[in-house]
């Protein structure tokens, strides 16, 4: 649908609808569309055109916590350029979506409480900035696959994800945010509550952070408690990856 691009003048102006050739695109891949512009009544002169991914972030505050949408993977696909009344104009782009981009499928199924769309910004000078909101599936890296798998056969069950502000300590993250994928507790596990795992992606490898809620006892409180493993891209297919995890999450129901 065309969105209004409103004139300085308040009498109408152009409009911007997005195309996306790339219903769905892995972390790392590119997404790739058309841009369409229509003149309006009058001419436009207009600062740039670009698009970025969007992800919808949690964040706490000092009294509250709060969502908002949060914009990363910023592209520039034109401007400046007048855009002349009644004149159409068309863009086409290639966007690589952050090797951090929050996933929203794994193994054809949807992660509830995360979402991803690309925005198509159009700055105008001396008017209001239109964007145009488009939705994208974003499918999970072969290691994040198999890692989430290999919790699976341990019993874990995927239960919802969110995104969240702020950074892993320790980790080679890069954007203002990180996903948590939550499992509820496996019965291979009593101690635990339930299990987080938390992906920070590189072009060589991935750093797994593992985050397990363990249950109080008679002499204890309950507790959080932390691991965390290196995914080597080039050895992904030459290790037993549940028992890795086995022997990690064992190792964390130790813990006090």
């Amino acid at each position: 649908m065309f969105k209004k691009l409103l004139a300085a003048a308040g009498v109408g102006g152009a409009e911007v609808e997005t195309e996306l050739f790339t219903p769905g695109v892995q972390p790392g891949g590119v997404v790739e569309g058309v841009i369409r512009l229509r003149g309006g009544n009058v001419g436009q002169d207009i600062s740039r055109i670009a698009v970025e991914f969007v992800t919808r972030v949690e964040q706490e505050y000092e009294d509250h916590e709060g969502v908002r949408d949060m914009g990363f993977g910023w592209t520039h696909v034109y401007g400046p350029l007048h855009l002349p009344a009644g004149a159409p104009a068309e863009f086409r782009f290639g966007a690589r979506a952050p090797l951090e981009t929050p996933i929203t499928f794994y193994n054809g199924r949807h992660l509830p409480g995360t979402v991803v769309s690309v925005r198509t910004v159009v700055e105008i000078q001396g008017a209001v900035d239109a964007a145009d909101t488009d939705p994208i599936g974003v499918g999970a890296l072969p290691a994040q696959h198999i890692v989430l798998e290999a919790l699976e056969r341990l019993g874990f069950h995927l239960r919802s994800a969110d995104v969240e502000a702020g950074h892993i300590r320790d980790s080679p993250q890069q954007l203002p945010f990180y996903q948590e994928i939550e499992f509820s507790g496996s019965p291979n596990y009593p101690q635990l509550n339930q299990l987080e795992v938390t992906f920070i992606a590189t072009e060589h490898g991935m750093n797994v952070v593992l985050e397990a809620d363990k249950r109080g006892t008679w002499f204890a409180e309950g507790s959080d408690v932390f691991d965390s493993l290196w995914v080597d891209y080039a050895t992904l297919g030459h290790r037993d990856w549940a028992g890795e995890l086995h022997h990690r999450v064992v190792g964390m129901t130790s813990r006090h």
